[in-house]
Protein backbone atom coordinates (compact mmCIF):
# COMPACT_ATOMS: atom_id res chain seq x y z
CA UNK A 1 0.00 0.00 0.00
CA UNK A 2 1.21 3.15 -0.72
CA UNK A 3 1.05 6.11 1.35
CA UNK A 4 -1.26 8.32 -0.79
CA UNK A 5 -3.50 4.88 -0.39
CA UNK A 6 -2.97 4.86 3.49
CA UNK A 7 -6.29 5.09 5.37
CA UNK A 8 -5.01 6.63 8.75
CA UNK A 9 -3.10 9.42 9.25
CA UNK A 10 -1.50 10.74 12.33
CA UNK A 11 -2.27 14.60 11.60
CA UNK A 12 -5.14 14.77 8.69
CA UNK A 13 -5.91 17.93 7.60
CA UNK A 14 -8.70 19.12 5.52
CA UNK A 15 -7.92 21.96 3.36
CA UNK A 16 -5.18 22.84 1.53
CA UNK A 17 -5.11 26.92 1.93
CA UNK A 18 -2.88 29.15 3.42
CA UNK A 19 -3.83 27.94 7.03
CA UNK A 20 -3.93 24.00 5.89
CA UNK A 21 -0.35 23.96 4.50
CA UNK A 22 0.89 26.52 7.29
CA UNK A 23 -0.34 24.24 9.71
CA UNK A 24 1.23 20.95 7.74
CA UNK A 25 4.05 22.44 7.25
CA UNK A 26 4.68 23.68 10.87
CA UNK A 27 3.95 19.75 11.96
CA UNK A 28 6.36 18.65 9.69
CA UNK A 29 9.05 21.05 10.58
CA UNK A 30 8.35 19.86 14.41
CA UNK A 31 8.99 15.92 13.84
CA UNK A 32 5.52 14.84 12.82
CA UNK A 33 6.39 12.71 10.38
CA UNK A 34 2.67 11.33 9.30
CA UNK A 35 0.42 14.50 7.76
CA UNK A 36 -2.20 14.54 5.13
CA UNK A 37 -3.76 17.27 3.97
CA UNK A 38 -7.23 16.54 2.09
CA UNK A 39 -7.82 19.25 -0.91
CA UNK A 40 -8.96 18.99 -4.42
CA UNK A 41 -8.16 22.11 -5.78
CA UNK A 42 -4.79 21.88 -8.47
CA UNK A 43 -4.57 25.90 -7.08
CA UNK A 44 -3.58 26.94 -4.25
CA UNK A 45 -5.05 30.91 -3.98
CA UNK A 46 -2.85 32.95 -1.63
CA UNK A 47 -6.04 35.14 -0.37
CA UNK A 48 -4.13 37.63 1.74
CA UNK A 49 -2.96 39.32 -1.45
CA UNK A 50 -5.49 39.71 -2.82
CA UNK A 51 -6.17 43.25 -1.24
CA UNK A 52 -2.52 44.23 -2.49
CA UNK A 53 -4.09 43.23 -5.82
CA UNK A 54 -6.97 44.75 -5.31
CA UNK A 55 -4.92 48.30 -4.38
CA UNK A 56 -3.19 47.82 -7.85
CA UNK A 57 0.06 46.89 -5.86
CA UNK A 58 0.47 43.40 -7.53
CA UNK A 59 -0.81 41.44 -10.24
CA UNK A 60 -3.48 38.36 -10.00
CA UNK A 61 -1.46 36.02 -11.02
CA UNK A 62 0.55 36.57 -8.25
CA UNK A 63 -1.99 35.29 -6.03
CA UNK A 64 -2.11 31.55 -7.57
CA UNK A 65 0.09 28.71 -7.85
CA UNK A 66 -0.14 24.68 -8.38
CA UNK A 67 -1.22 23.46 -5.28
CA UNK A 68 1.82 20.70 -5.66
CA UNK A 69 4.18 23.83 -5.28
CA UNK A 70 3.08 24.53 -1.85
CA UNK A 71 2.70 20.81 -0.50
CA UNK A 72 4.83 20.61 1.90
CA UNK A 73 7.59 18.08 1.60
CA UNK A 74 6.91 14.86 3.46
CA UNK A 75 2.77 15.62 3.26
CA UNK A 76 0.67 13.21 1.98
CA UNK A 77 -1.92 15.17 -0.30
CA UNK A 78 -5.34 13.48 -0.42
CA UNK A 79 -6.60 15.32 -4.41
CA UNK A 80 -10.57 14.95 -3.03
CA UNK A 81 -12.61 17.29 -1.13
CA UNK A 82 -13.85 16.08 1.83
CA UNK A 83 -17.59 15.51 2.40
CA UNK A 84 -17.97 14.26 6.02
CA UNK A 85 -16.45 14.29 9.49
CA UNK A 86 -17.15 11.18 11.87
CA UNK A 87 -15.58 12.10 15.02
CA UNK A 88 -16.68 9.41 16.74
CA UNK A 89 -14.99 6.60 14.25
CA UNK A 90 -12.00 9.47 13.86
CA UNK A 91 -12.91 9.49 10.07
CA UNK A 92 -13.35 11.97 7.13
CA UNK A 93 -15.13 10.90 4.44
CA UNK A 94 -14.14 12.06 0.88
CA UNK A 95 -16.46 13.09 -2.19
CA UNK A 96 -14.94 10.02 -4.07
CA UNK A 97 -16.64 7.72 -0.77
CA UNK A 98 -13.16 6.76 0.67
CA UNK A 99 -12.64 6.88 4.24
CA UNK A 100 -9.12 8.30 5.75
CA UNK A 101 -8.77 7.95 9.57
CA UNK A 102 -7.01 10.03 12.02
CA UNK A 103 -5.46 10.32 15.20
CA UNK A 104 -5.72 14.17 15.30
CA UNK A 105 -7.60 16.70 12.92
CA UNK A 106 -7.18 19.85 11.77
CA UNK A 107 -10.25 21.74 9.78
CA UNK A 108 -9.14 24.24 7.72
CA UNK A 109 -11.35 24.37 4.87
CA UNK A 110 -11.33 27.72 3.94
CA UNK A 111 -14.53 30.07 2.84
CA UNK A 112 -17.32 30.13 0.75
CA UNK A 113 -18.62 33.35 -0.06
CA UNK A 114 -22.29 33.33 0.29
CA UNK A 115 -23.21 37.18 -0.76
CA UNK A 116 -27.00 36.51 -1.36
CA UNK A 117 -27.16 35.80 3.07
CA UNK A 118 -26.94 40.15 2.84
CA UNK A 119 -30.09 41.39 1.48
CA UNK A 120 -29.59 43.36 -1.62
CA UNK A 121 -25.85 43.07 -2.01
CA UNK A 122 -26.12 40.47 -4.45
CA UNK A 123 -28.04 43.02 -6.81
CA UNK A 124 -25.77 46.02 -5.52
CA UNK A 125 -22.28 44.30 -6.32
CA UNK A 126 -20.54 46.45 -8.75
CA UNK A 127 -22.79 49.49 -8.63
CA UNK A 128 -22.34 52.95 -6.36
CA UNK A 129 -19.01 51.71 -5.10
CA UNK A 130 -19.74 48.83 -4.06
CA UNK A 131 -17.05 45.90 -4.64
CA UNK A 132 -15.57 42.94 -3.25
CA UNK A 133 -11.91 41.94 -3.56
CA UNK A 134 -12.76 38.53 -3.72
CA UNK A 135 -15.19 38.77 -6.69
CA UNK A 136 -13.05 41.09 -8.65
CA UNK A 137 -11.59 39.43 -11.35
CA UNK A 138 -8.88 42.01 -11.51
CA UNK A 139 -7.33 45.29 -9.54
CA UNK A 140 -8.32 47.62 -12.67
CA UNK A 141 -12.33 46.19 -12.32
CA UNK A 142 -12.17 46.62 -8.38
CA UNK A 143 -10.41 50.21 -8.82
CA UNK A 144 -13.29 51.07 -11.52
CA UNK A 145 -15.75 49.50 -8.99
CA UNK A 146 -14.56 51.98 -6.36
CA UNK A 147 -14.63 55.16 -8.14
CA UNK A 148 -17.44 54.99 -11.19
Amino acid sequence: MSATDQARHNVLVVGGGTAGITVAARLRRAGVTDVAVIEPSSSHYYQPLFTVVGGGRAPASATVRPEASVMPKGVVWIRDAASGIDPDAQTVTTESGRAVGYGYLVVAPGIQLDFGKIPGLTETLGQRGVSSELLSSSPAQLIGDLTD
